[in-house]
């Protein structure tokens, strides 16, 4: 007899943290978890063969409730936070997953896992045959056998370790420094902060397996305490000796659990297509549908199609008998609620709990040597996820040096890994640092693994900051989440640092960065802070990010804000990481003489000022130039400001540059050549990374209402596109030597949004036969045949098509066009008259706007306007302009993001070697290897113009215009 006994608990949070959330199309039941389940069981049973292959066959859950340890330990698994609320309707589905593989699904009231599997281990041991348990749990280690009968089989895939584990004398010696039969004894003195049990203070595995090793037990050990020389120790053991007891009792499993079934009735049985296909088939599992059709040679359709084998499916299996129809329905209605009401009460109840935790910065932890920081990894593996934060010498990730590392993985505890805190001048890899820190390299070697592992959740806040950082030290991460993403899903950028955040929903803004390094002239970096005050920042920091975690995540479910999450926001940031980390080749040669011909003409520009007003005056100088425009020529139209100057502000100029006022326009002009020159020409060489030799934007993925990217240090979205200048600064962007640039952009993307949102039949068509839509525009507004248009006539209908988008007033129209404000209200009244269906949008949206406080992308993107009722007609009128533009502006921006998104996985499956560099608004860029554009070119259009679906069938063709060339502009 060989039996297989299966930790079905750490299989179901493995798969739940290692695979992406994935909803039922049918109805949205969280099912990700379930799929995960089903692939990791099959993959069981098929990479155990020949020897290895079971003849015995179990799979084991925790059940709801308290266990008789409660009773031992009020505060046991206490700190454990309660599952996430994705995760709760799939417990059931994953025993109906195991029942129909035709294995055994085991769970008893009062007993945890653990001891059902340690009593089956006795039962099958003591019957001759051998046992395999598959799970890395720790407390399953004090089972192994020194005769292999029982060893441990560890089946989630590490970097660097073969696919199976096998846990034997040997690995868990390794592991605790004793033999099987003493883990109980270590695990009571060195205790278990993720399922609480106390121990005893102070005293590690590495000192609890030197004690054990001496004195065999507990109980000798306390027996004998007075013989311990080291005062410290000996005084631990004697103020904690109760501690010590109660927690053997808590870590020492059971193996009389009154089983129900005996270990024959666990016989392997065959996979019974009639119970699997048409449970794989309610769940809609296509992929290992196909799969396991394969395998087992078999049609699915011909069994779901079948009455008769319908009705002998097992009660689990979902969607066929009243049984699992009503566990399929309540597990739904425990995701979604009733009116949402029970995921609501969850979050409140989540944020009530959290928040009543206090903050204890003297329970945080310095982790100094391999034994502590082992330990901490195995915390992360034993609840599946841990809150992690990086500390650097720097803003910049592609610059800044790594100090430490902290890691939290529940409320109130917290830990700081220190690396390269000095002691005065040097590097972090040698000379000046303070003792008591690791050797960078060996911690990064045994934090790599889990960074990794796809199957432990890492919480960050502000990910692509540390993926970055995390990047340049060859420490991939996989598995995340993000609660700046959270909070930014949730509700828009109205908190944008963790102290906001902490201040609002904990009470608790945290340690402020300022009161550790200081300001100005006498800032310090982290790297010069104390150990000890870093550890206390550091730590609280990730303690900070669990908890917020614990209560935004739940919140997503219970406000509908779950699919923009996982499907935009969190992907998005690994996409953003990397592109920031590649940067973008910059000429400076280029640059030089853009900032040359600049200056010239700022200096002809400056000498034309001074004879059109009549005398020299410094252009900069607001105060000046007002008086000269409105008190010694005397122009109209002049403000002042509070302090009784002349307003001189970019609209005022313009406004009577379009009046006709020479001097107005040339000021404009050398303002904006002035700016060219301070932003780009003479500033960007300046950021061009000594060790890249490249220039690396950073973007903002939370700071923007409608979902837009933000891009600074160095802002390269505000390059003027239209102006000659502009596209001269492009010219410097070039390709690296060998390689090309191609720049993909979405043709009129906003008005193709707008069109398929307002339902504009006229437009919709224009876009489907491929029509200039300015052209077609002025044609319905202004009765002029598209053939022959005279230019201003489109012009004027271009102002209006895209002014209609940001809500734009007949006086604004005016301005832009240089026309009366009564005949530029003729022209929107006009537009309307021919668009009835803008108007009907409009109005709506001010409706919506008014009535919920926010407006929706096509996405579900809430964009929240908490002033939309405001008393100040202003405040309201701007509202009702941006609810009409945020809608359309925010779609367009999810689906540059889903583009994003997609672009890596389908280039590398198109064995396309292509970098995506950036991204400009409406336009990414990307560098190829020279010849391979005309490759490229088609997979970008194809992933840009389909990345709407197949969440939005939009009613409008999408195009995106690509091309390649050696520079930025040419490529445009």
């Amino acid at each position: 007899m060989h039996l297989l006994l299966v930790d079905g608990s750490a299989y179901i949070f493995r798969a739940f943290h290692a695979l992406p959330q994935l909803s039922r199309k049918s109805d949205g039941l969280p099912v990700g978890c379930v799929q995960g389940f089903c692939n990791m069981l099959f993959k069981l049973t098929e990479d155990l063969k020949g020897e290895d292959e079971p003849t015995h066959m179990a799979v084991i859950f925790d059940a709801k409730g308290k266990t008789f340890r409660d009773d031992v330990y009020t505060e046991y698994k206490a700190q454990r936070p309660p599952a996430p609320a994705e995760l709760v309707p799939q417990f059931p589905l994953t025993r109906s997953a195991t029942r129909a593989f035709n294995i055994p699904s085991i769970e008893m009231e009062g007993w945890e896992a653990d001891d059902i599997i340690a009593t089956y281990a006795r039962l099958a041991r003591e019957a001759g045959g051998k046992v395999t348990i598959v799970s890395s749990d720790k407390d399953l280690m004090q089972m192994v056998e020194p005769d292999g009968s029982i060893r441990m089989l560890d089946t989630i895939p590490r970097p660097g370790q073969p696919p199976l584990r096998w846990i034997g004398v040997e690995e868990v010696f390794s592991k605790f420094g004793v033999t099987p039969d003493k883990v109980i004894e270590v695990q009571a003195l060195c205790g278990d902060s993720v399922d609480n049990v106390p121990g005893v203070p102070g005293i590690g595995v590495k000192t609890a397996a030197e004690l054990i090793n001496t004195y065999g037990t507990i109980e000798n050990l306390l027996d004998h305490v007075d013989e311990i020389k080291q005062n410290a120790r000996r005084e631990k053991l004697r103020d904690n000796a109760d501690l010590a007891r109660i927690s053997k009792q808590l870590v020492t499993l059971s193996q009389t659990v009154p089983v129900e079934l005996d270990v024959d009735a666990l016989a392997r049985q065959p996979i019974e297509p009639g119970k699997l296909f048409p449970f794989l088939k309610a769940m809609e599992f296509a992929t290992i549908t196909k799969r396991l059709a394969t395998h087992l040679d078999a049609n699915p359709d011909d069994f779901a199609a079948d009455p008769e084998l319908a009705a002998k499916t097992a009660p689990g299996a979902v969607g066929f008998d009243n049984a699992a129809r009503a566990e399929a329905r309540a597990a739904r209605q425990e995701a979604t609620g009733r009116s949402n009401a029970s995921t609501v009460a969850h979050a409140a109840d989540m944020h009530a709990q959290t928040r009543a935790i206090p903050f204890k910065p003297e329970a945080y932890e310095i982790i100094r040597d391999t034994e502590h920081l082992q330990r901490w990894i195995d915390a992360a593996y034993s609840v599946g996820h841990v809150a992690t934060d990086t500390e650097t010498t720097g803003l910049d990730n592609q610059t800044a040096d790594l100090v430490g590392i902290s890691f939290s993985t529940a409320p109130g505890n917290g830990a700081y890994l220190p690396l390269g805190h000095t002691q005065g001048e040097g590097d972090i890899f040698g000379g000046g640092l303070a003792e008591g820190q690791m050797d960078i390299r060996v911690a990064l070697d045994m934090l790599r693994p889990l960074f990794a592992d796809r199957s432990i959740l890492k919480i960050f806040h502000n990910a692509k900051y540390d993926l970055g950082l995390l990047a340049r030290y060859d420490v991939p991460v996989h598995s995340i989440d993000d609660t700046l993403l959270l909070s930014y899903s949730l509700d828009g950028p109205q908190f944008n640092t963790m102290s906001e955040l902490g201040e609002h929903w904990l009470g608790h803004p945290g340690q402020s960065i300022k009161d550790l390094i200081g300001s100005g002239k006498g800032q310090k970096t982290f790297a010069q802070v104390s150990i000890e005050d870093g550890a206390r920042y550091a730590a609280e920091d990730s303690d900070m990010t669990i908890r917020l975690w614990r209560v935004l995540k739940p919140r997503l479910v219970a406000e509908n804000m779950t699919t923009l999450y996982e499907t935009i926001e969190r992907p998005l940031a690994p996409v953003l990481a990397r592109m920031e980390g590649r940067g973008v080749n910059i000429d400076r040669q280029i640059l030089s003489r853009l900032s040359g011909e600049f200056a010239q003409r700022a200096a002809a520009f400056e000498a034309e000022a001074h004879e059109l007003a009549g005398q020299s005056f410094n252009l900069g100088s607001p105060k000046q130039l007002g008086e000269i425009l409105f008190d010694k020529m005397g122009l109209e139209g002049g403000t002042k400001t509070k302090t009784g100057a002349w307003s001189t502000g970019a609209d005022v100029l313009e406004d009577l540059a379009l009046k006709g006022i020479p001097l107005a326009r040339t000021i404009v002009d050398w303002r904006q050549l002035n700016k060219l020159r301070g932003t780009y020409t003479d500033a960007l060489p300046d950021y061009i990374n000594e060790r890249t030799k490249r220039v690396h934007t950073t973007y903002s993925q939370h700071s923007v209402l409608t979902g837009r990217l933000s891009s600074n240090d160095p802002n390269l979205q505000n390059i003027p596109v239209r102006t000659a200048d502009g596209r001269k600064i492009r010219t410097a962007f070039v390709a690296a030597p060998g390689k090309v640039l191609i720049s993909a952009d979405y043709s009129q993307i906003e008005l193709r949004v707008l069109a398929h949102i307002a339902d504009i039949q006229a437009l919709k068509d224009a876009f489907e036969e491929g029509l200039d839509i300015h052209a077609m525009t002025a044609s319905e507004m202004f009765g002029v045949p598209v053939e022959g248009m005279p230019s201003d006539v489109r012009r004027r209908a271009k102002a209006i098509n895209f002014g209609i988008i940001y809500g734009i007033s007949a006086f604004g129209l005016a301005n832009q066009l240089g026309i009366g404000r009564g005949e530029a209200g003729d022209y929107i009244k006009t537009y309307f008259e021919r668009f009835p269906g803008i108007r009907a949008y409009m109005d709506e949206q001010k409706r919506r706007v008014k009535a919920d406080g926010f407006v929706s992308t096509i996405f579900g993107r809430k964009i929240n306007f908490p002033n939309a009722n405001s008393h100040n007609p202003s405040e309201r009128a701007f509202v009702e302009r941006a609810s009409i533009n945020a809608p359309i502006q925010g779609s367009a921006a999810d689906i540059i993001r889903r583009a994003m998104i997609r672009m890596e996985p389908e280039l590398a499956k198109a064995k396309i070697d292509a970098d995506m560099l950036l991204q400009v608004h409406d336009e990414l860029i990307f560098e190829v290897p020279e010849g391979t554009q005309d490759q490229a070119i088609p997979v970008i259009k194809a992933v840009m113009e389909g990345a709407a679906e197949p969440a939005v069938r939009l009613t409008v063709p999408i195009q995106v215009d690509a091309h390649a060339a050696n520079n930025w502009d040419e490529a445009h």
